[in-house]
């Protein structure tokens, strides 16, 4: 009497349960890898606007860089040994050394 109880209380598992829980662990993975592959792109354009901005800065410092060595004046860097004299070639009046 017990076994033909607990048999009509036991639901009969059918083949379509199984499929139900294949498709929706499937559809899980699939929006899991989804989420990831989203993030690994996001980070992937944010490295490299920093990147682009880096450069940006760089190319604007090396720009400075040149105007400044474009506005310096012309000079001549003597050496002998430890002595070391630098002259400026828009000086008018002569230096003897």
């Amino acid at each position: 009497m017990l076994r033909a109880v607990r048999a009509a209380e036991m639901p009969v598992r059918t083949p379509m349960a199984w499929w139900r829980v294949a498709t929706s662990c499937a559809m899980v993975v699939l929006v899991v890898f989804g989420i990831y592959a989203g993030s690994m792109q996001y980070q992937k354009q944010q490295r490299l606007e920093a990147l682009r901005a880096e450069h940006r800065r760089l190319e604007t410092e090396l720009q400075q860089v040149k105007a400044m060595a474009d506005d310096a004046p012309p000079v001549v860097v003597l050496d002998k040994g430890d002595t070391r004299v630098i002259v400026d070639l828009n000086r008018t009046q002569q230096t003897y050394y």
